[in-house]
């Protein structure tokens, strides 16, 4: 299990169990959604990235558009964060598409990337959410 694995399933657990515990509406869709994105993207991957996976390219798509209605209809800014580093990742898929060169690594290390400050904005909208609720902020 390499680094980079151990430290996204603490990042997500992390941020999953927070936003279910602590957030309101918006935190526990979003936390939802990045479940089922985590859930489903180990079935879908081929684990080779020569190539734009397909099957991790329609999950980051399909979070991208989660994220998207969330932050329309929110009125938190961290969903704004969020979704705009998803399109991120969706835009690596197009670096990928586009340069066949790419090295497989690469690619997988930049998608990952792209998932830490996607959970960071859940954590901290979390944790900022929270203390506007409760009056602290």
């Amino acid at each position: 299990m390499s680094m980079m694995f151990m430290l996204f399933a603490i990042a997500t657990i992390t941020s999953i169990v927070l936003a279910w515990w602590k957030g309101g509406r918006d935190e526990r869709l979003a936390a939802t959604a990045l479940l089922v994105a985590a859930l489903i993207s180990p079935i879908l991957q081929s684990h080779r990235y020569a190539s734009p996976e397909m099957g991790i390219v329609l999950v980051d798509i399909g979070l991208f558009a989660a994220l998207l209605g969330i932050a329309l209809v929110s009125k938190a800014f961290w969903p704004i964060w969020a979704t705009g580093f998803q399109l991120c990742a969706v835009a690596v898929h197009l670096a990928a598409a586009k340069s066949p060169l790419m090295l497989p690594q690469t690619y997988a290390e930049a998608l990952a990337i792209w998932t830490f400050p996607v959970l960071a904005a859940l954590i901290l909208g979390t944790w900022h959410e929270g203390r506007m609720r409760h009056g602290n902020g």
